[in-house]
C-alpha cells in the first residue's frame, strides 16, 4: 500500500485544475457534426426530457 499524503482543499483543487488543463491542451478537439446529426440529436434529447418530466412520481 502506498504511503497516504493529506493535502489540503485548496491544493487538491490546483491538482485537479492543471490536470484538467493539461488533458485539453492534449487532446483533440471533436470534429463538428453535420447540421442534420445535430438537429436529431438535439430532438432526442427534447423526447428524453419531456418524457422525464411526464412520468408519474410514485
Amino acid at each position: 500500500m502506498r504511503n497516504r499524503i493529506d493535502i489540503d482543499h485548496i491544493h487538491s483543487w490546483a491538482i485537479v485544475r492543471e490536470i484538467g488543463e493539461r488533458l485539453r491542451a492534449s487532446l483533440k478537439p471533436e470534429p463538428e457534426l453535420p447540421a442534420s446529426l445535430r438537429a436529431q440529436i438535439d430532438r432526442l434529447r427534447e423526447l428524453e426530457a419531456a418524457e422525464h418530466w411526464n412520468k408519474p412520481r410514485g
